[in-house]
């Protein structure tokens, strides 16, 4: 039997008691040096006492086993400790994107059944005017006071002794809810056992290295959103459950400041998406060893461009690649350091994997989901009858048991450098609802996203201007997008898409 997380983070926190666990970092606006007076810090001991803080808190509202209770904010300890208190009280965390519209948000605090939102309080801002009518009570990530719901007496962390523990219920238990990428009405809330949990954090490469360290360094940074399974999971579980120093970056969006928060932190290690590679690569690839206090650099969530390949091993930067999906909690593949070229690894420990006749990728094993939230058709199609789940990817393993991915089966999905499935389709169904559209395409190019675009004529002539039309798509749809299925650019063309007999559009003819 898998250990239970919660077991492994009580023995850490009892061995780790005074040593570093989370800190909000930094950068100033200028990217020139860390804002120390911004931000918590806290040790394994003092994290503790948060967690028990907030356990408190949960009794004093009511709050029973097994309740939903939503988490939607930037990273921070905070929302690292808010998470952690879900999982000690036996809650069902529900892990939601924050940087997606508050209509979007709403409609996944609605879907998810949550009776509790943890949310930052300039977000709050914006969610309060929206329909929440199953949430009692709104607590803020910034400083667990009560935003709205039954107000209770201040509790405050205090000094405890040495002694953690957490109780939990069975490991198939359902453990929490995160949601796949898409926008309203196509995400879908995928529920994750803690045996699916447990799984990952044992049966993944990334915990060998760690555990395998005897290096002085014990840090980590954090860069991706913990919302997402890969987030989760390779930048917050894996690593408080093994003593790690775990610096939450904050406010760093750039190349240049992620790579001075590297020379500043000296991590141990790195868990990226191929499109923070690429930046970091494009803008380093003439400075000697920026990488040197790194033992390894993890990528994920889409596939590592051949370019980036090819620049990673000429320069010996110790990088990897891992395959997943957020149905699998997340990992897929478990790779070593020394990735074979195009390859994302050997199948993880406790995972069987199969290529079905259509070439698809067919994985069976812990990791795997309870099913989608409030879907059994969806669950039917995705996990068959014998157990397999269907991942629509397809791919071939070769003879010792390395997995390649070529890509999507259903080829109107389009998958971005961040780890973004999107639906081409939605987004099209928005631009061509204007009167000035005659129809769209959308694809995906250096890894942004461009429309293509026929306009509606009249006498052939366009009633706009190329460039008026091409301002008037991009204010009407990106409102109404997720920030990461926005578009970056619209092209603007005077003949017909190209299209099959059945009218389907050959969207292979403009990639």
């Amino acid at each position: 039997m898998t250990e239970h997380y919660l077991d492994r983070l009580a023995h850490t926190i009892n061995e780790n008691w005074d040593s570093p666990a989370l800190t909000d970092f930094y950068l100033t606006e200028d990217g020139s040096a860390q804002d120390t007076s911004r931000g918590n810090h806290y040790t394994y001991g003092e994290m503790y006492a948060e967690i028990l803080c907030l356990n408190e808190i949960f009794t004093a509202l009511g709050l029973q086993k097994g309740n939903h209770i939503a988490i939607c904010g930037a990273n921070s300890a905070h929302w690292a400790i808010a998470y952690l208190a879900v999982a000690a009280y036996q809650g069902v965390a529900v892990t939601i994107l924050h940087s997606q519209s508050p209509e979007d948000i709403a409609h996944q605090i609605d879907f998810s059944d949550a009776k509790v939102l943890f949310t930052d309080a300039d977000l709050w801002e914006a969610l309060r005017y929206q329909s929440l009518p199953q949430v009692e009570h709104v607590i803020c990530l910034d400083d667990w006071q009560i935003l709205r719901g039954k107000q209770i007496k201040n509790h405050k962390s205090k000094i405890i002794n040495r002694d953690c523990q957490f109780l939990h219920g069975d490991i198939d238990n359902l453990a929490m809810i995160c949601f796949t990428s898409g926008s309203t009405g196509t995400s879908k809330g995928v529920m994750l056992p803690y045996s699916s949990l447990d799984a990952n954090n044992i049966n993944n490469i990334t915990c060998d290295l760690i555990e395998n360290h005897r290096g002085d360094s014990k840090s980590f940074l954090a860069v991706l959103p913990f919302s997402h399974m890969y987030g989760l999971m390779d930048n917050l579980i894996t690593h408080i459950t093994r003593g790690m120093h775990i610096n939450i970056a904050r406010g760093i969006y750039t190349p240049q400041n992620l790579l001075l928060a590297i020379n500043i932190i000296q991590p141990y290690g790195l868990a990226i998406t191929p499109a923070i590679f690429d930046g970091i690569l494009t803008s380093t690839r003439k400075q000697d060893n920026w990488f040197k206090c790194l033992n390894y650099i993890e990528t994920g969530g889409a596939s590592l461009s051949k370019e980036s390949e090819y620049v990673a091993r000429n320069e010996g930067i110790p990088y990897f690649s891992g395959y997943g999906l957020s149905e699998l909690g997340p990992h897929i593949t478990s790779c070593t350091n020394i990735t074979r070229k195009g390859s994302c690894g050997t199948v993880a420990r406790k995972l069987t994997a199969r290529i079905a006749p259509n070439g698809e990728i067919l994985v069976k094993g812990e990791n795997v989901m309870l099913g989608y939230y409030k879907d059994p058709e969806a669950t039917a199609r995705k996990i068959d009858s014998d157990g397999w789940l269907h991942t629509g990817d397809k791919g071939h393993l070769d003879e010792d048991g390395y997995l390649y991915v070529e890509g999507r089966l259903e080829q109107d999905i389009i998958v971005l450098p961040n780890g973004e499935n999107i639906r081409p389709d939605n987004i099209e169904s928005l631009i061509n609802a204007l009167p000035e559209v005659s129809e769209s395409l959308v694809l995906a190019r250096d890894g942004k996203l461009v429309a293509i675009v026929v306009p509606q004529m009249t006498n052939n002539q366009s009633p706009m201007t190329n460039a008026d039309l091409r301002r008037k798509i991009l204010r009407a749809v990106n409102p109404e997008l997720p920030l990461y299925s926005q578009l970056y650019d619209v092209e603007i063309i005077d003949t017909p898409l190209a299209k099959t007999e059945k009218q389907t559009i050959k969207r292979y003819l403009y990639c």
